[in-house]
């Protein structure tokens, strides 16, 4: 796996959209319930789902966290309330301890063990 030297200073970059942004596009999705506080759980008729949170400061859209697993067309979708592709993602798998970027996570995320 290729992993990301990540500095401080870019964790601390804020992602293309603003939190309101986000929570625009992803309350209305199906089967979507979005808490005021950014937490959110998606489900699909598939059964997969998939639990997170988002963060903010200073008005735009921070980080988040995602757990569970969903189709890649269901990431996208969270992906693109986020700011992407106009904000180059990076992403934390913290059972590992890295930082990767969106192309090794999505060869990643393949593997059929895998959760996000």
């Amino acid at each position: 796996m290729q992993t990301l030297a990540i500095s401080p200073i870019t964790l601390g970059e804020p992602m293309a959209a603003s939190f309101e942004a986000a929570q625009d596009r992803l309350v209305d999705l199906p089967r979507m319930l979005f808490e005021p506080d950014g937490s959110f759980v998606w489900t699909s008729e598939d059964g997969w789902q998939v639990d997170g949170v988002l963060f903010d400061r200073n008005g735009r859209l921070h980080s988040a966290e995602l757990k569970g697993a969903c189709s890649e067309d269901a990431l996208d979708t969270l992906l693109t309330a986020m700011g992407w592709p106009g904000t180059d993602m990076v992403f934390q798998l913290s059972d590992q301890g890295v930082f990767i970027d969106e192309g090794e996570f999505r060869r990643f995320a393949l593997q059929p063990e895998y959760e996000l």
